[in-house]
């Protein structure tokens, strides 16, 4: 952004012009700094005193200041010239980053695949600018202060790049539309700081500075400014200022530039008047939290909390479901009931993470307001909801949480909700990469169908009297499998937590570590589901079953093997099984590979593959040796 006004230089003498014309034809740019050095040193006070009179007010100034701090080690103040220039040269830096985030090759559009269109990546840009505003905020109080630009706008020179790079780039390429155009928290501070200054030097309010802010957003599109950088402002005004804001926002929140961001719980704008309201009117900000509960649940927070101190136990009740169906991110006018569909599994990640702990206190504000109104049924629900919450993949927590509902007043409540537990903890045990689609296929979903898991669930809810009856569950299951070939692949991954959950899967090296391999590929940690599962599989005794299991694989593993004519060209997932097999069966090992020597004798990398694994590779025809 070259800045809009220069300041005259002094004119220079001709004798000074051919001075300077002959130092640069005879002399390095080392040298004449040598020449000026050295002739500075030896003019002596006087002699210093008489050039500076020469040279004008500031630049005479200038010099006498890093004359003086010569021997200090601080650095001279400079002067305003050298800060004039300094500021261009960051601008100059700044409309080179501008420049070439405007190149539809440059460093800023990224092509990853010669077979994906190029997209624009904004975030490189602010990042890029971020050291250019650095250098820009240190220096400008002194352009502000001392008129060095005096007819620059950080907001226009802002709108200017985002439409520069807009304009630029061609419009399938829709720079802005996956992400914003977002200025860094520097380059914020900077736009913040300079329009501070002109609105305080033109007599206007807080909010009139606020509103441009907003506005500069709202009229350049893919344009966002750091929402910490803002809202940091926001707080450190003064309280007078910050009333003057949350008035302005309130006279113009039907503006279409306040509505959209009013509107929207999640956006940076609704934060900061959230939070003055909560400052200046404790009323307006629980009305404010009250009406964009639907948007983000833990809004009903304070409200709760108020509506507890008040004991309105009814309006409790009310807002902490809103709040539940809002977590749950139902829509469609569709509401959340405790009582009718489990929670947990929306509590937290795929593994171990722990829930929100605001939430666990809407659900206990939501218990004391049910007990309180005397619908037994919702707290008994809700108590259990916010157990399993916490403590869903850990199955002795669970199965305690399950026994403290009251009985029979409760039964077909609790039987519905362990159903529910029962589908949870079974999918999610066998959640991880499809070996047969070669895909990442999590269940979103309870799996049709019942696998071990299911059975393990009823014995534990049993206790440990249920080990015979799930021994031979097991032994059902296995058969059900191994029926069909399709049965067989529909089965591969509780077949092989199965096999890696039994003894830690110690017993399954020994037999074949290609198998162990192979199935212990893919799965995500879940330290908690994974120990209870394996602790209720010892204490139900079920090592008992391995040498069925080691017969199973024995009897079904030629099946599972891969077919070379649909693997295309990448044979390695063959290799690994033929591998197993030939642990586990080398008479079946060798049966198969001769098979595929008559069929599959033209697919090198097949056969290289073979080898690599150590396996003897029988003879091909043609040059497929």
């Amino acid at each position: 952004m070259e800045a809009k006004t220069k300041r005259a230089a002094k004119p220079r003498g001709r004798t000074e012009s051919e001075v300077l014309d002959r130092l640069s034809a005879g002399l390095s740019e080392e040298e004449i700094q040598r020449v000026l050095a050295g002739a500075l040193s030896t003019l002596g006070r006087e002699g210093v005193e008489r050039l500076a009179g020469k040279l004008g007010p500031d630049t005479g100034s200038a010099l006498r200041r890093a004359l003086r701090s010569a021997d200090k080690k601080s650095p001279p103040l400079p002067g305003s010239a050298k800060v004039l220039q300094e500021w261009e040269r960051a601008w100059g830096d700044w409309n080179g980053r501008i420049s070439e985030a405007c190149d539809e090759e440059g460093e800023y559009v990224i092509h990853e695949y010669h077979w994906e269109q190029p997209y624009f990546d904004p975030l490189s840009v602010t990042g890029d600018m971020e050291p250019i505003a650095g250098r820009m905020s240190k220096l400008l109080p002194r352009v502000f202060d001392e008129d060095l630009d005096s007819d620059f706008s950080f907001a226009d020179a802002v709108a200017e790049s985002v439409d520069e790079i807009a304009s630029s780039l061609p419009d399938w390429m829709s720079p802005f539309d996956g992400e914003s155009f977002g200025l860094g928290p520097k380059a914020t501070g900077c736009l913040i700081e300079w329009e501070r200054r002109t609105a305080q030097r033109e007599g206007k309010t807080a909010f009139d500075l606020i509103d441009k802010l907003r506005g500069l957003e709202a009229s350049n599109h893919g344009l966002a400014l750091d929402e910490k950088a803002v809202a940091a402002f926001v707080r450190g005004l003064a309280r007078e200022a910050k009333r003057e804001v949350l008035e302005g926002i309130r006279r113009n929140r039907g503006e279409d530039r306040w509505k959209r961001v009013l509107d929207s719980a999640h956006s940076n704008w609704f934060r900061i008047y959230k939070d003055l309201c909560r400052g200046q009117d404790r009323s307006g900000y629980l009305e404010t939290c009250r009406a964009r509960i639907g948007q983000d649940w833990s809004l009903a927070s304070p409200v709760v909390n108020e509506l507890a101190r008040k004991k309105a136990h009814e309006d409790v009740f009310q807002v902490c479901a809103e709040a539940a169906t809002s977590f749950l991110s139902l829509r469609d006018g569709t509401k959340w009931d405790p009582r009718e569909s489990l929670l947990a599994p929306h509590g937290g990640g795929p593994t171990d993470e722990e829930p929100d702990d605001r939430f666990k206190q809407l659900l206990e504000a939501w218990m004391r307001a049910a007990t309180a109104l005397g619908r037994e049924d919702s707290a008994e629900a809700i108590r259990l909801q916010s157990a399993l919450l916490s403590s869903w993949r850990n199955w002795d927590k669970a199965l305690a949480a399950f026994g403290r509902v009251p009985s029979p007043r409760f039964d077909a409540m609790r039987d519905r909700l362990f159903d529910e537990w029962r589908a949870l903890v079974a999918q999610r045990s066998v959640d991880r990469f499809d070996l047969d689609r070669d895909r990442f296929a999590p269940f979103q979903e309870p799996r049709a169908g019942r696998s071990w898991v299911h059975d393990l669930a009823d014995a534990a809810r049993q206790g440990d009297g249920g080990a015979a009856e799930f021994h031979e569950k097991i032994r059902r299951w296995l058969k059900e499998a191994g029926s069909t070939r399709e049965s067989l692949h529909r089965a591969l991954n509780d077949l092989a937590r199965l096999s890696l959950d039994l003894e830690s899967g110690a017993w399954l090296k020994p037999v074949s570590p290609s198998l162990a391999l192979v199935l212990g590929y893919g799965w995500t940690k879940d330290g908690s589901l994974l120990a209870s599962r394996r602790g209720w599989l010892s204490r139900l005794g079920a090592a008992a079953l391995i040498p069925e299991l080691v017969a199973f694989w024995k009897r079904n593993l030629p099946r599972f093997v891969p077919d070379p004519g649909s693997a295309c060209s990448d044979y390695k997932r063959c290799a690994d099984w033929l591998c197993a097999l030939s642990e586990i069966d080398s008479d079946a090992c060798g049966r198969l590979l001769g098979e595929w020597a008559a069929v599959h004798w033209r697919r090198k990398n097949l056969w290289r593959a073979i080898r690599e694994k150590g396996l003897a590779v029988p003879e091909l025809r043609g040059r497929a040796k």
